[in-house]
């Protein structure tokens, strides 16, 4: 406003002193018309001059704003011409485009604009030129000196003439650089996402809030037959059968209630699946959920399997004793329901067959099969011809399957009474090339699988082995009254040179030999004994009967006409004159051939169990392990902290000792200035006054103080090292004896970060010896405890640990601490496997589980007292001498 009035006073000023100049030199009467004129032509001009001015100023004041906008806008602004030329520039359009003002004002902006945007642009330019659009706004790209592309959103404006001609344009460029670089990294993590998804074991998803699939793998597409980009945005309702969605649809709503992991297991089109579900967190919205589905059927079967296989061993191994304590009609009919119950049928019977193979004899039929599914009286023997179709494994010697018995054509062989067969395994036990015995079973819920087929053979073989053995034994022993001798060959040899045979029994011609070929030596029976055997025999023979004993037993392999080695059991008596001297030896030979084979593959089943047995441990150790370095991963923050303090100050110490080091060097090279040249008392000044400005005596103290720190620093930086060296390893099997008080001391400090801030750590230990354990899963089992110990107390609390003999072959190891405590409803499940009450994110469960697992190992045992709101004592005791036989425990063999 200043600016105005003093323009306006000197342009007037002048103009108002001429005028009254003039009407005084043309007026000489001074008439007050004369001045009234001057007076009203000067008011005019005034008002004219004013009104210019005001116009200016505003003008300047509109281009002064302009400028403020146009050079400190963040976007790029110009002026462009018709031709095309750049006008004017702001700043932030040079920094866009990597170019000064000067250089862009010589070009235009068609020949900076890449040739495949161009063609568009000049397109809605001469629309422009036409007047048939007054702008337009587009993405575009720039192609700078240097060959930079740069993409930009830039919007065109056109300013008119009052004729409405073109008078230039108005152009604001945007920088989507940033953001086109940020696009195409999302679209990089939204495929990396789904290769990572697609290569997932299984098949493994991601869901919003509202159950809507964000992001599937191909694993969709085996389990559904469903192209997995199909899924998007839709519910796993609409692609499964109605049950199974619904399912899904509630555990999918109860996980994301919950925020709690499960594993779920579900049935789908005759196949078993599990499910790991979990809820993934999301800072601008409800959580999403997240799944991976694997296919267990396999897995499954393989236990099911592992598991009749085991129950299946333990009928075949008890079957010896019951045939010992029951009466042979009472065990067949109790082998036969064992039969039953591992394949889950529900009828059965056991014929024998006669030597013609033609007649059946009804010998044992099950509890269950009188009670549940036939009233029928059937004769106890029938004929071949009049038997139905379950005898067919009889006629074709090999087992029968019929899993849908009311479809067959022919079905003779049932009494009406029958109310029905649905299903029929039939199996026949083959002795000497002819079938001996027929066991059926029937009526299975479902059908009979090879692995049914495989149990019945195996007890049906053992119950004819088992019943063909008391049979003969019974026999053999009424034999025995005339004989003495034993059920299967019965001997007789002379105790002289060759151990000539005096009797024999006929049935030798199993073997190939006659009684007569025996008698007469030819062959003798010390050539029957297979040679490898021989020397053997005769030495036990010799020491036995030197000892005066009565009898004895022997096995060993004999060589049969045939030349096919066979094993058998040798049970003699000594016969002896009045005079001692040993005239006959009596015995049985008993073929344990079978034994033999059944004891082979019992040791190739042991075998093949101890080979199980180490791929669980081998698993065990690997779940171990990954417990071990999740604990260690979410302590690494603290040591980081813990090893970054002593480092810190080390780091401090040397840049002081590296001042203290000049300062030295500057006073000897001082000393070494005076040892060239003669002493005088300005050397010795020079040398005081370095000293005293240095602080030599405070150096020459602190100098040892701060190398005495730094050591101290860099041992506490070694400890934890060590420590934490020492407990990641967890592959460590070997029993060895242990301080438990170093052991906790070194898990401790590992740990020290995540309770120093609110814990107090008193320790009361007592007088423990060395115990003999696996220390570095022990370990595993105190950070586990010192841990969640932390994380009990909220704000500010005490943590005890107590040691002390338990007893005269214990150790007691107590850690206690004064937190929120463990609800009652809670407590039973702490140790179950998965199960914490943490948050997501802060704990797998497993951690009281391998716990358990490992005190349990030890042959200890893991105790917990806690009250809400008062805190929790867990209790381990542990043996200070386990047993060897706890020693040699696999993980499997946990309780």
């Amino acid at each position: 406003m200043k600016d105005i009035s003093a323009n306006f006073l000197r342009a007037f000023l002048p103009a108002a002193a001429l005028v009254i100049l003039g009407s005084w030199i043309s007026n000489p009467a001074h008439d007050w018309q004369s001045w009234g004129f001057a007076f009203l032509l000067l008011a005019a001009y005034a008002w004219i001059l004013g009104s210019q001015l005001k116009s200016a100023a505003a003008e300047a004041l509109a281009q002064q704003r302009y400028h403020a906008i146009f050079d400190h806008s963040t976007v790029g602004m110009a002026r462009a011409s018709a031709d095309k030329y750049w006008l004017e520039v702001n700043p932030a359009l040079c920094r866009i485009l990597g170019s000064n003002a000067q250089t862009l004002l010589g070009k235009t902006w068609a020949e900076m604009t890449h040739p495949d945007d161009l063609p568009g642009s000049l397109i809605h330019f001469e629309a422009i030129l036409r007047g048939e659009s007054n702008g337009y706004s587009m993405e575009r790209r720039f192609v700078c000196d240097d060959g930079l592309i740069i993409h930009t959103f830039m919007s065109t404006y056109a300013i008119r003439k009052p004729n409405g001609q073109l008078d230039c344009l108005a152009i604001v460029v945007e920088d989507l650089s940033n953001w086109i670089l940020a696009e195409k990294e999302w679209e990089r993590s939204a495929k990396t996402l789904q290769r990572f998804v697609d290569h997932m074991p299984g098949t493994a998803y991601i869901k919003d809030a509202d159950r809507r699939i964000l992001v599937a793998g191909k694993g969709f597409t085996n389990l559904l037959g469903v192209d997995p980009r199909q899924m998007i945005g839709h519910t796993s309702e609409e692609f499964f059968p109605a049950s199974i969605g619904q399912k899904i649809a509630i555990d999918d709503a109860r996980i994301l209630a919950s925020g709690k992991t499960e594993v779920i297991d579900d049935s789908f089109d005759g196949r078993h699946y599990e499910s790991t579900k979990f809820v993934i967190p999301r800072d601008d919205g409800p959580a999403d959920l997240g799944g991976i589905t694997i296919d267990i059927t396999a897995r499954r079967k393989a236990e099911l399997q592992l598991a009749h296989q085991a129950r299946r061993s333990s009928v075949l191994l008890e079957l010896p004793a019951k045939a010992e304590a029951l009466p042979e009609c009472e065990f067949m009919q109790y082998a036969l329901e064992q039969a039953e119950e591992l394949t889950q049928s529900r009828i059965g019977s056991i014929h024998f067959i006669n030597d013609d193979g033609q007649q059946l004899e009804l010998v044992a039929w099950s509890n269950c099969t009188e009670d549940r599914e036939c009233t029928a009286a059937s004769a106890s023997q029938y004929p071949l011809s009049e038997a139905g179709l379950w005898a067919d494994s009889l006629r074709q010697m090999q087992p029968a399957v019929i899993n849908d018995y009311a479809a067959m054509p022919c079905k003779p062989g049932l009494p009406e009474e029958y109310t029905g067969l649905k299903r029929l395994l039939s199996v026949p036990v083959l002795n000497a090339g002819k079938v001996r015995m027929l066991t059926s079973l029937g009526n299975k819920p479902c059908d009979y699988t090879d692995l049914d087929v495989e149990t019945v053979q195996l007890i049906s073989n053992e119950i004819w082995r088992i019943v063909r053995r008391q049979r003969t034994e019974s026999a053999l022993r009424l034999a025995m009254q005339v004989v003495n001798a034993s059920p299967v060959v019965c001997f007789r040899w002379s105790a002289s040179e060759g151990w000539p045979v005096v009797f024999v029994s006929d049935n030798v011609k199993q073997w190939g030999y006659t009684s007569a070929q025996l008698i007469a030596g030819t062959p003798s029976f010390s050539s029957l004994i297979h040679p490898d055997d021989l020397r053997r025999v005769s030495e036990e023979v010799s020491q036995k009967s030197a000892a005066g004993l009565p009898g004895y037993e022997q096995e060993y392999r004999l060589l049969t006409a045939e030349n096919k080695v066979i094993w058998v059991v040798d049970r003699t008596i000594v016969l002896r004159n009045e005079a001692g001297d040993i005239i006959f030896y009596d015995g049985v030979l008993t073929d344990i051939t079978e034994r033999k084979r059944q004891q082979l593959m019992l040791a190739e089943n042991l075998d093949h169990q101890q080979q199980l047995n180490k791929r669980l441990e081998e698993a065990n150790n690997q779940l171990l392990q990954s417990e071990k370095m999740a604990s260690i991963g979410q302590l690494a923050a603290g040591i980081a902290h813990e090893l970054n303090n002593p480092i810190g100050f080390v780091h401090s110490n040397l840049g002081t000792l590296d001042g203290y080091v000049h300062d030295l060097m500057s006073i000897i090279s001082a000393y070494e200035e005076q040892l060239g040249a003669p002493a005088d008392a300005a050397h010795a000044e020079i040398i005081r006054r370095l000293k005293t400005e240095y602080d030599f005596e405070f150096l020459e103290k602190d100098i040892f103080s701060l190398l005495g720190e730094s050591k101290d620093g860099l041992s506490r930086v070694r400890k934890i090292v060590q420590d934490l060296k020492s407990f990641s390893h967890v592959g460590e099997q070997e029993w060895q004896e242990a301080d438990l008080h170093q052991g906790i001391d070194s898990t401790l400090n590992i740990v020290w970060n995540e309770l120093k801030y609110k814990c107090k750590v008193v320790k009361e230990y007592g007088d423990l010896p060395h115990i003999y354990c696996l220390i570095s899963q022990l370990n595993q089992v105190f950070m586990n405890l010192l841990v969640n110990a932390g994380h009990a107390i909220e704000t500010q609390g005490t943590i005890t640990i107590r040691t002390q003999r338990s007893g005269t072959d214990m150790v007691s190891i107590e850690i206690s601490d004064t937190g929120k405590g463990i609800s009652p409803e809670h407590i039973n499940r702490i140790f179950e496997p998965f199960f914490t009450t943490k948050p997501v994110g802060k704990g797998t469960g497993l951690g009281l589980s391998l716990s358990y697992s490992i005190v349990k190992r030890h042959s200890g045992r893991i105790e917990v007292d806690s009250q809400p709101g008062h805190g929790s004592t867990f209790r381990i005791l542990l043996p200070i001498h386990p047993s060897p036989e706890t020693q040699a425990k696999t993980p499997e063999t946990f309780p």
